[in-house]
């Protein structure tokens, strides 16, 4: 794994993480307990991944790295900036990272579960879920009721 030395330009933990501080291009290392991760970014696209468990010294790219990539609350993140020309760069030297398809970062996001900024409103709605109402909620006790008296 070849990458410059910068110093990020954000450190945060990842219950802290925003698509705010995704740069256009760049990547973000995920730190965890057991294992390291890489998401070489570009233009909302997620273009190559890393992935090390640090137990087994096991190392994955591409998509098999995607597949482990978690973002925990306790995960310690950092986010490189880079121009285009040393982001092409870094990718040219690490082609074994990149990804056949580049994958949206929404659908990265959705994946990780760090869409969490719905409301319970909008969540209600979106799923068409209606909320019981108390009448609702004492028949379906009383049918439990009569079911279990049986």
């Amino acid at each position: 794994m070849w990458l410059p030395s910068d110093e990020p330009k954000n450190k945060l933990c990842g219950n802290k993480l925003d698509k705010s501080y995704l740069p256009l291009s760049g990547y973000m290392r995920v730190l965890n307990e057991n294992y390291e991760s890489i998401l070489f970014l570009s233009d909302d696209l997620v273009v190559g991944a890393w992935y090390l468990n640090a137990k087994s010294l096991n190392e994955l790219y591409e998509n098999d790295a995607m597949e482990k990539v978690k973002i925990l609350d306790e995960s310690k993140i950092e986010i490189y900036e880079t121009g285009e020309k040393l982001f092409k760069t870094i990718l040219e030297l690490n082609e074994e990272c990149k990804l056949s398809l580049p994958i949206r970062i929404d659908m990265f996001w959705d994946k990780i579960g760090l869409n969490t900024t719905d409301s319970r409103e909008e969540l209600l709605s979106k799923y068409r879920i209606n909320e019981p109402s108390v009448i609702d909620v004492d028949n379906l006790i009383k049918d439990y009721k009569s079911k279990t008296e049986d």
